[in-house]
């Protein structure tokens, strides 16, 4: 049974508008996991800090632009991504004046040594 133009554009594009909510929701993924890391660095998360497993990242291939039902969630993201790259910056930059201070006290007086000696 052949299949009509107009199925075959239907199927293109329901694919096209799958492949650009894949590509936002692991952008999401990333973006939630980076907040999750930032929340414990500054205290305001219960337990142990999350384990984020770094891969390579691979860019989607994506034709076309952005459909227009996603374009907001796109803009939030994009928004959100942008207030965590600036979070993550002054993290860093804490953590480096953290590291400097730790160093300068540790160079500053030499360890006490103490003598046990019985009277």
């Amino acid at each position: 049974m052949a299949t009509s133009s107009g199925q075959l554009r239907v199927q293109g594009e329901q694919s096209w508008r799958d492949a650009w909510n894949d590509a936002l929701a692991a952008v999401e993924v990333d973006v939630d996991a980076a907040e999750e890391l930032l929340a414990h660095l500054h205290g305001n998360a219960p337990g142990e800090p999350p384990v984020i497993v770094l891969e390579d990242w691979v860019a989607p291939s994506l034709t076309g632009p952005v459909p227009m039902e996603f374009a907001d969630r796109a803009r939030r993201l994009l928004q959100r991504q942008l207030d965590v790259r600036e979070r993550l910056a002054e993290a860093l930059a804490q953590l480096r004046a953290q590291r400097r201070m730790v160093t300068k006290l540790e160079a500053a007086a030499p360890p006490p040594v103490y003598y046990d000696r019985a009277l």
